[in-house]
């Protein structure tokens, strides 16, 4: 087997590890070719995943839509698996600090927005209709006071 071999069966294997309670299993023609693609998720979910180098290593990138929560990382060709930022829509603040809502919230749309840019950057969300729940949620997050706003 060659290196280039061995890195595709590692993670072939690390993603069947990972989604096992789904009983996940990328395509072999996608993980052969390093083609990016979807697969269903759980009851009504969707995951995406692209393949990428990053200083000369081999990794394949996942964001898994479902409406009980999202999944965010990265499988590099030794099998490790890195934890990425979600598209978190959720913020906690102290009420008793003047000004902390609304700092938590701008730094969570900040987040929401770069995280968002990425994903859509590296065409992760090119080949299959995004979930209804992310368009919506992504909607609501990024605009959803644009209407309140104008009119103030």
């Amino acid at each position: 087997m060659t290196p280039y071999q061995k890195s595709l069966e590692v993670i072939k294997q690390a993603f069947a590890n990972r989604f096992n309670h789904f009983d996940l299993r990328l395509p072999d023609e996608n993980l052969r070719d390093r083609q990016k693609g979807s697969l269903p998720y759980g009851c009504g979910g969707r995951l995406y995943y692209v393949f990428g180098r990053e200083d000369g290593r081999e990794y394949l990138e996942y964001y898994a839509c479902h409406t009980l929560g999202d999944s965010h990382g990265r499988i590099w060709e030794d099998g490790t698996l890195e934890s990425l930022p979600e598209l978190c829509s959720g913020f906690g603040f102290d009420p008793k600090v003047p000004g902390d809502m609304e700092r938590k919230e701008a730094a969570m749309h900040r987040q929401y927005q770069e995280t968002l840019d990425d994903l859509i950057a590296k065409g992760i969300f090119d080949d299959e209709p995004v979930p209804g729940s992310l368009a919506v949620n992504s909607y609501l997050v990024l605009h959803g006071d644009d209407e309140n706003n104008s009119s103030s």
